[in-house]
């Protein structure tokens, strides 16, 4: 219950829209009550009754029922109004948590999941908060005020109808349990389907490249008979549930025809009374079935709030200091000493003892075989990830630094050139701080080697590119995120293995092109391909997590038997290539 009372703790920054709201629930209902008994006080009187007392008892009607409507307008205008700016502001909340978690959180999590939560699980907590609270407060007053009225006409009668909602919560007491946890296998299925419906679209080119499509739509299928069986579980226990729920409202009526009709046989009861008894009988179960309802939704409130709470109390973010360090006019001096990094489950470091020095406006480069530890330590320059040892910064530690102005002085470029789905201009600006002119545009992309290749598009600049940038090559998306990169002007470049899908001539162009223009940044450049580092001033081999060998490409060739096989295999491959 405590995630489910801190979500309500924000409608209670909208006190005067809640205060609205709450006055025209129980207005409203005891409204309702003065219907039945002015239509049964006139069913009593009809034997005496004349045509003036029957207009009169109809515009009374229609007057309260107006007033009734307006009532009933405004308890769901105010309380659903409150509860949909909670959803905005969970649904913002939870966004901005995960944008600040780690990097090491989100590689724990699958992104299906966190949509889910984002989504299906915001929108059950809403329900229960908003419309599930103006139900209940709905449902508690119609049945006091409703019992109330049939205990003074017939306290006896009354009794009778008391034993099927005894009925009824009994049975919901006992099927609790089991709709709490078929709630959170539901959850759990949405979310798998979520998953695995966002991989295969947004790997659609794998997809059909390997021609995985019977394969996907079998294993798609799976996962739905998996949600399927699910969502049958759930309906089952709700099923049961309004079962007991409808039979309690029918065994209702026997008492009332039984006894109530004798009561009218012998003179005790008027007909205005028997009509009593129904309609207020009905206008109870009606708010008896909602809390049905509202109890069935219940426990996947509860498994939603659990689920959204885990992220908002997820503490897996970066310290930062309370007095930070401006990084925006860093030189990119960089200094490691005994630097490492364990993944959390990992038995052993994945990069440990790297001891390197980088000075301002230098470069490095960074190779070794696959899993050596190259990305890890790129991540660990950008303070992705908390590191083992010390780095510093122009002399400060890094952890010293404002960490989004840190970043925001690092361009970083992954190696799989992630981007959006908006159009080519604003993946490119957002690198940078500002609107971008066109002419700086094409800056960037000249040096990025893409111009030619972007003006050939339809639409420019402005071609709407899809989902993580489906209609690119993977060559333009890289270079495309390396102009995104420039666009910051940032003091510290690192490209991640970011040439890996580019040929060798538009490799050389490339390089050339960010030595040109990047006097004076330091750039950090991880690479399979050795002529992508050869001109860096110092290159570092990683192997095992482990660095074993530091210097020139030249000096490399000579003294390192992993770097100068690698290089001689590299140079016989391009020479291959170039073959006719």
């Amino acid at each position: 219950m405590l995630p489910l009372w801190r979500f309500f703790t924000l409608f209670l920054k909208h006190p005067w829209l809640l205060a609205a709201g709450l006055i025209c629930i129980p207005t409203s209902v005891w409204i309702d009550i003065q219907i039945s008994l002015e239509v049964a006080g006139a069913l009593n009187e009809l034997e005496t009754a004349d045509e003036d007392f029957l207009n009169r008892v109809l515009w009374i009607i229609v007057v309260i029922s107006t007033f009734r409507g307006l009532l009933r307008f405004g308890q769901r205008w105010f309380l659903v109004g409150v509860s949909r700016w909670v959803e905005a502001r969970i649904k913002q909340d939870v966004f901005d948590r995960l944008t600040n978690l780690s990097l090491r959180f989100h590689k724990g999590e699958n992104t299906g999941d966190l949509a889910s939560r984002i989504t299906s699980d915001v929108e059950a907590v809403r329900m229960l908060l908003g419309p599930g609270l103006m139900h209940v407060i709905s449902a508690v007053t119609a049945i006091g005020l409703a019992f109330g009225v049939l205990t003074r006409l017939d306290s006896g009668l009354t009794l009778w109808l008391v034993l099927p909602l005894l009925l009824l919560a009994l049975s919901t007491a006992l099927l609790m349990p089991r709709l709490h946890r078929t709630s959170m296998a539901v959850q759990e299925r949405i979310a798998d389907l979520y998953q695995f419906a966002q991989e295969n679209f947004g790997g659609i080119r794998v997809v059909k490249g390997y021609g995985l499509e019977d394969d996907q739509r079998r294993l798609f299928a799976k996962a739905s008979r998996a949600n399927h069986d699910a969502q049958l579980e759930l309906a089952s226990a709700r099923g049961l549930s309004n079962t007991f729920t409808h039979a309690s409202h029918d065994l209702c009526n026997l008492p009332i025809l039984l006894v109530g009709g004798l009561l009218v046989m012998d003179g005790t009861f008027g007909l205005g009374d028997l009509f009593l008894f129904i309609d207020l009988t009905i206008k109870v179960f009606w708010p008896v079935l909602a809390l049905g309802w509202i109890l069935g939704m219940f426990p996947r409130a509860v498994a939603s709030a659990q689920r959204i709470d885990a992220i908002l109390s997820s503490e897996e973010r970066l310290a930062e200091d309370p007095d930070p360090l401006d990084a925006a006019d860093i030189a990119g001096n960089f200094e490691l000493t005994g630097v490492g990094h364990t993944y959390p489950g990992a038995d052993e470091a994945s990069l440990a003892d790297v001891n390197l020095s980088v000075p301002a406006g230098s470069t490095l480069g960074i190779v070794g075989p696959t899993g050596s530890g190259k990305t890890t330590l790129l991540h660990l320059f950008e303070r992705l990830y908390r590191s083992d040892g010390r780095i510093t910064l122009d002399g400060q530690p890094i952890e010293r630094y404002d960490l989004a102005g840190l970043r925001r002085a690092i361009g970083h470029v992954p190696q799989d050139g992630f981007l959006f789905g908006m159009s080519y201009r604003d993946n490119l600006e957002l690198g940078a701080d500002e609107r971008l002119t066109d002419e700086r545009i094409w800056e960037l992309l000249e040096v990025a080697s893409i111009d030619d290749e972007v003006r050939s598009l339809e639409d420019g600049l402005e071609t709407l590119l899809g989902e993580r940038g489906v209609n690119l090559s993977g060559g333009q998306r890289q270079r495309t995120a390396i102009a995104r990169a420039l666009a910051g002007e940032p003091r510290v470049l690192i490209l991640d293995d970011a040439l890996s899908a580019v040929d060798t001539h538009t490799e050389a162009k490339l390089l050339a092109h960010l030595e040109r223009t990047g006097a004076g940044r330091t750039v950090i450049l991880a690479a399979h391909r050795l002529s992508v580092v050869r001109a860096a001033d110092q290159i570092l081999v990683l192997e095992q997590g482990r660095p074993t060998g530091l210097g020139t490409h030249a000096e490399l060739v000579e003294t390192h038997a992993w770097y100068r096989d690698a290089w001689r295999r590299q140079q016989a491959q391009d020479e291959l290539e170039a073959l006719p």
